[in-house]
């Protein structure tokens, strides 16, 4: 198990302890100088910095690790002090990632990610090593930076036209799936707040569920269950706070299924501090927001069976209190709590709120179109020996289609009448 000292400048380390416990890093040390701003060469103050590196040079530490952002300069200055490899914290995140990538799609995100970080650090040991400095710790001396930034160039290009093409890939699969009826539904939020487990609850399947961060990098896409209707889910990446625009560009080919969703679920987790609670979806919706194109969002509230059941109506007026255009549901993944309303209304957001009712002679033609029917509609049947009566649900834009598909086997629309008032409203509720 690797050790580490950790550096940072906001008291505030609950996050960065996380990641490093994902990372499986041990910190031994702790320091913290309280600043504004960090130091523009070193990040902490230079008297601080030296006094670590005496404090630390006799301990057993792999990494010096930052709890913020380090500048190419500032990555190099820690490196030359102390003798360690030094990690930032976008770094931390990148390796969690890289342990958690296991599709090539995922693979490729990863090392597209880690490239683009890199290179501003390999472009300042370039220049420290034009200067005759030493280029960074073990990083093989100048010439090796040098064959080594420009390799990362030429891959991050390779790796960016292998992610467009699994982009259209995903494109052609989405329309595919909406030309059968399909509604899609996608899972988002911060990291670690039971998405994948929800997934699980809502789909009836077995996805790894880890309790540690980043444990989902690739999409997975399962039909809800409990339903009749075409409803496919999928889980996406976690978000968390501060990172680069460029380490979210790489994962865009995976953000994709959010942004065009018919309709994001976006969960969270309720047994926090209500304050973080606040916190984690306010960059969860400065993330979403922004690239909505109006779709349609509900707030998922996860983990009430950590949660006494006296404050759940108050928790969920609190979270509608910070985004009053979604509704909100309060559920448990684990122990099934909520999920039959939020199902409700998973179907309620799919629009299907015309019913239309249709007698069809018993012919071959006539049992053809309701097996294709079963496919893409909500569909009841009730045979009898010279005709087939169906309930059908459908979405209003359907119902001229589907009209001109059963007169056109002879068969006869008896009534069309939309749902009545209230069905379509999806509504607060607790469990």
């Amino acid at each position: 198990m690797k050790r580490a000292v950790l550096l940072s400048i906001d008291e505030d380390l609950d996050e960065i302890r996380a990641l490093l416990q994902t990372l499986e890093v041990v910190v031994d040390t702790v320091i913290v100088q309280k600043r504004e701003n960090a130091h523009r060469k070193t990040y902490l103050g230079p008297g601080k910095v030296e006094e670590v590196r005496q404090d630390t040079e006799l301990l057993d530490t792999d990494y010096i690790v930052v709890n913020g952002d380090l500048k190419p300069s500032q990555h190099h200055a820690l490196e030359m002090l102390f003798q360690k490899e030094c990690i930032d914290r976008v770094g931390v995140i990148l390796r969690i990632f890289a342990n958690n990538a296991h599709t090539k799609e995922a693979k490729n995100q990863v090392i597209l990610a880690t490239l683009r970080y890199e290179l501003p650090f390999l472009r300042e040991w370039i220049h420290k090593a034009k200067k005759g400095e030493r280029p960074g710790f073990l990083s093989g001396g100048a010439y090796a930076t040098e064959v080594y930034y420009e390799h990362a160039r030429s891959q991050i290009k390779r790796i960016e036209r292998d992610l467009d093409i699994h982009s259209k890939q995903r494109e052609v699969r989405r329309a595919l799936r909406r030309r059968r009826g399909y509604f899609l539904v996608s899972l988002a939020g911060y990291t670690n707040v039971g998405k994948s487990a929800l997934l699980n609850a809502l789909s009836g399947s077995r996805t790894t569920v880890d309790n540690r961060l980043f444990s989902t990098l690739s999409t997975t896409t399962r039909r809800l269950n409990e339903s009749k209707r075409n409803i496919l889910l999928t889980d996406t990446v976690g978000f968390i706070s501060k990172l680069p625009p460029n380490l979210v560009n790489a994962f865009n080919s995976t953000l994709e299924e959010i942004f065009l969703a018919d309709l994001i679920l976006v969960v969270i987790d309720v047994s926090e501090p209500f304050d973080m609670v606040r916190e984690k979806l306010r960059i969860t919706l400065n993330i979403l927001i922004p690239r909505l194109c109006g779709n349609k969002m509900l707030i998922v509230g996860n983990k009430i069976d950590k949660i006494p059941p006296a404050s759940y109506r108050e928790l969920q007026q609190s979270i509608k209190a910070i985004h009053p255009n979604s509704d909100v549901f309060l559920v448990s993944a684990t122990d099934h709590i909520g999920l039959v309303e939020l199902i409700s209304a998973i179907e309620v957001s799919e629009g299907r709120s015309c019913t239309l009712v249709a007698t069809l002679p018993m012919t071959d033609s006539a049992l053809s179109l309701i097996s294709a029917l079963h496919d893409s509609t909500d569909i009841e049947e009730t045979k009898t020996n010279n005709d087939v009566k169906l309930v059908l649900r459908c979405r209003m834009d359907e119902v001229q289609k589907l009209t001109g598909r059963i007169e056109a086997i002879g068969g006869v629309v008896v009534t069309t009448n939309e749902a009545p008032p209230g069905d379509g409203t999806a509504r607060e509720n607790g469990p």
